[in-house]
């Protein structure tokens, strides 16, 4: 069985076992600094200390830019579920709608009650 070949930068060619492994888990370590240090203003002794505690580069990019760790929505798994939370949606606005148009059309009443007072309390002092 032959191994899968593995296109090694040069200057790690000539390694083996757990040198070779070290070296490749360093490099690594440098490519990620370098990476969080182009996408970042953090210095390179802040970028290895969060890379330390975060251990992964995309985390400490996130973290940089201050993206919340809570999924946008969750996912509908059937077309079933995808259905009736559209209708839900419909129906959630159409009662919206229809609630603000009551409220408008009660405060419209109101409105118009005191004005009506209004106009009564200016007719009575000319009418004696």
């Amino acid at each position: 069985m032959n191994p899968i070949p593995v296109h090694l930068p040069p200057h790690l060619q000539h390694l083996k076992g757990e040198e070779l492994y070290a070296a490749v888990k360093q490099e690594y370590r440098v490519q990620a600094i370098a990476f969080i240090l182009r996408q970042t203003d953090y210095t390179e002794e802040v970028a290895n200390e969060k890379l330390d505690a975060l251990n992964d580069p995309m985390k400490v990019i996130q973290e940089y830019l201050g993206e919340s760790k809570a999924p946008a929505s969750p996912v509908c798994t059937s077309k079933n579920k995808m259905k009736y939370g559209e209708i839900r949606k419909f129906m959630d606005a159409g009662a919206r709608q229809y609630n603000r148009q009551k409220e408008m059309n009660e405060q419209r009443r109101k409105y118009q009650e005191y004005i009506e007072q209004q106009r009564s309390k200016e007719q009575e002092p000319a009418n004696p």
